[in-house]
């Protein structure tokens, strides 16, 4: 039988065109940093990769570094910029809320229930802070919930204050139209293998007239601000899946219809025994992150896992930890449905069929516990 993959939040499949244009590169033994004619093509590579790279997010006037994920480009940002405290919300990935610098004092602002972060608090701990010296870090969508940030708003109120604004953009591309400008940040970080590029690879945008202090040393690599020999074909197909990304954004229209028709039919069998998450703010288009009441997310996930259904139970980072979920527990949600919640991320691919599928298999166990009541 058939895999379903519905866990596109984790990581997506390589593209052909991607996986194409990669091999095309691996053939050559290119090292962008070399000063003879195979360096100056590797170079032509990786320059040409980080034009589409800020092409999908319009990012012209700034920098790009490339990076081996997205968790290294936020931590380059965090441990790099010379700032005395940090502002982040609780909601935030472990990329941010695990980054914790000794030297710098963190603050953290609450969560809404509904998922989005508490702008009133936020403008509260922005009073005590005087001398502009600090940075706040915002991601552009939650990757358990789904949730859009108010980014715009959180950046203005950042630069009235004269601080920093980093927006962690890596489950937003490529499914939500992103313009870097438009939110005005300083420094943002994305993910190739988000948007169906390699593992591996990332991106940290940088303000031009900005700087930040490396954390890998060695050679002058990117632009002196990230050691280490350039993957050349990472790059390459970063920049492929970025050109990809920008062209087919209409097609998360169509992704976004089948969520709501499996939230619709989720919320028809369950009522009031469903919780869905962020349910009434503006949400990613392929992101559903439920919970059933007395339905353990383990179970959950082995039975789904046993009919050949992949998801999760929230972010992959977090994956192996018994804990309540930490997005949850910030949104103060209902303790009774902390231990139930499954995430869905929907793809560019997936079909009615493999949701109707999911939506069987979870009746299934639905009406299971419902009758051991």
């Amino acid at each position: 039988m058939k895999s379903i993959y519905l866990d596109h939040n984790a990581t997506t499949k390589i593209s052909d065109e991607v996986l194409a244009k990669m091999t095309e590169v691996y053939k050559l033994p290119l090292n962008n940093s070399s000063n003879h004619l195979l360096g100056r093509k590797a170079n032509s590579i990786v320059e040409e990769a980080r034009q589409e790279v800020k092409n999908l997010i319009n990012a012209t006037n700034y920098e790009v570094i490339f990076t081996a994920s997205a968790t290294e480009a936020s931590n380059m940002v965090i441990r790099g910029t010379e700032v005395k405290k940090i502002l982040f919300c609780g909601i935030e990935h472990a990329s941010v809320f695990s980054c914790r610098p000794s030297d710098k004092e963190i603050i953290e602002i609450r969560a809404l229930e509904n998922g989005l972060i508490d702008v009133e608090d936020f403008k509260a701990k922005l009073e005590s802070i005087n001398d502009g010296n600090f940075l706040v870090s915002l991601m552009l969508a939650n990757n358990e919930t789904g949730a859009i940030q108010p980014t715009k708003e959180v950046a203005r109120l950042t630069h009235q204050k004269s601080g920093l604004f980093h927006c962690d953009m890596v489950q937003g591309v490529g499914k939500i139209a992103v313009d870097i400008e438009d939110i005005n940040a300083d420094f943002a970080s994305i993910s190739a293998h988000k948007i169906h590029g390699p593992q591996g690879v990332g991106a940290l945008f940088i303000r031009k007239g900005l700087d930040i202090t490396p954390i890998i040393y060695g050679g002058k690599q990117e632009k002196s601000k990230r050691a280490g020999t350039v993957n050349t074909a990472g790059v390459a197909g970063f920049g492929e899946a970025c050109k990809i990304a920008a062209k087919n954004l209409g097609i998360y229209e169509e992704v976004r219809k089948l969520r709501e028709y499996l939230e619709n039919e989720l919320k028809k069998h369950a009522g009031e025994d469903i919780i869905i998450f962020a349910e009434s703010v503006n949400r990613l288009p392929n992101t559903c992150y439920f919970a059933t009441k007395n339905a353990s997310n383990q179970t959950q996930l082995i039975h789904f896992d046993l009919n050949r259904i992949c998801i999760s139970a929230g972010s992959a980072c977090s994956s192996g930890s018994t804990s309540p979920a930490r997005v949850l527990s910030a949104m103060r949600v209902d303790p009774n449905f902390l231990g139930s919640a499954i995430r869905v991320s929907l793809g560019s691919d997936t079909t009615k069929a493999e949701i109707d599928k999911f939506i069987k298999i979870w009746l299934e166990l639905y009406n299971r516990i419902k009758t051991s009541k």
